[in-house]
C-alpha cells in the first residue's frame, strides 16, 4: 500500500526536478500576466465608466433642453389643434425632487451625474447623494460621495481643490447652484461630524484618501454663493 502511494509521489518529484527551469519560467510569466491584468483592469473599467457617463450626461442635457422646450397650459395637455406637437416625457429625472443632479467642478475638469444613495451599487455608477442630506440649493448640508480611483474615478483629483474654487450643481428643473470651496480636511471613516447640518446651503464632498486606500476620508467643504435660474 505504501509503495502504491510512494510511486506517484516520486514520479511527481522527478517531474518537478527535471522540469524545474521550465516551471519557474512559466510561473514567472503567469505572475507577470496576472500583475499586468491587475494594473490594467482599473484603467479599463475607468475608461468604460467615463465613456458611459459622457453618454449619460449627453442624454441629460438633451432631456433638459426638451423640458425647456415643452409647452404649458392647454397646449401641453392637448397640443395646438392647427399644429399638433408630441408631448415629451422625462423618465430618468425628477425636477421636483432635484434628483438626480449634475455636479461640475471646472478647476479639476469634473462633470458627473449624482444619483441618490451611497451604497456600493450606486457608487459604481458615479457619485452618490447621501440620503437624508439637503438637496441642491436647500438650507443644510448636501453630502456627495464618490470613488477616488475606481469606477470612473469621479473624485480622483478632489485633493487639488483650493479655497475659492467653484462647484456647480444643476438640477433637472433648470436650477443652477454655485458653491464655493471653503476648506478641506482628512478624517477617519467613522467621523460623522462632517455630515452635520448647517443653517445655510452648504456642500460636502467625500472620497477616500490617500489614493488606493480607504484608511481616511478626504472632505471638501463648500458654501453656496449664488442661485441662478
Amino acid at each position: 500500500m505504501r509503495n502504491k502511494i510512494k510511486q506517484p509521489i516520486n514520479k511527481l518529484k522527478q517531474f518537478f526536478v527535471s522540469n524545474k527551469r521550465r516551471i519557474i519560467r512559466y510561473s514567472g510569466i503567469a505572475l507577470i500576466v496576472i500583475g499586468v491584468f491587475i494594473l490594467i483592469w482599473p484603467l479599463y473599467t475607468n475608461f468604460i465608466m467615463v465613456r458611459r457617463e459622457r453618454a449619460v450626461l449627453s442624454a441629460w442635457d438633451e432631456d433638459i433642453m426638451l423640458t425647456q422646450g415643452t409647452t404649458t397650459g392647454e397646449e401641453s395637455k392637448g397640443g395646438n389643434q392647427d399644429n399638433p406637437e408630441p408631448i415629451l416625457e422625462i423618465k430618468v429625472i425628477d425636477p421636483e425632487k432635484k434628483l438626480p443632479f449634475k455636479i461640475s467642478i471646472p478647476s479639476i475638469d469634473v462633470e458627473w451625474l449624482v444619483r441618490e444613495g451611497t451604497d456600493r451599487a450606486t457608487l459604481k455608477q458615479g457619485p452618490g447623494h447621501y440620503t437624508g442630506s439637503a438637496l441642491p440649493g436647500e438650507n443644510g448640508t448636501c453630502v456627495v460621495a464618490g470613488h477616488r480611483t475606481t469606477y470612473g474615478a469621479p473624485f480622483n483629483r478632489l485633493d487639488e481643490l483650493k479655497k475659492g474654487d467653484e462647484i456647480i450643481l444643476e438640477t433637472a428643473g433648470n436650477e443652477k447652484f454655485t458653491y464655493i470651496v471653503t476648506d478641506q480636511e482628512a478624517v477617519i471613516p467613522t467621523d460623522l461630524s462632517v455630515l452635520k447640518n448647517t443653517d445655510y446651503p452648504s456642500l460636502v464632498l467625500s472620497t477616500c484618501t490617500p489614493k488606493f486606500y480607504s484608511t481616511r476620508r478626504l472632505i471638501i467643504y463648500a458654501r453656496m454663493f449664488e442661485n441662478e435660474k
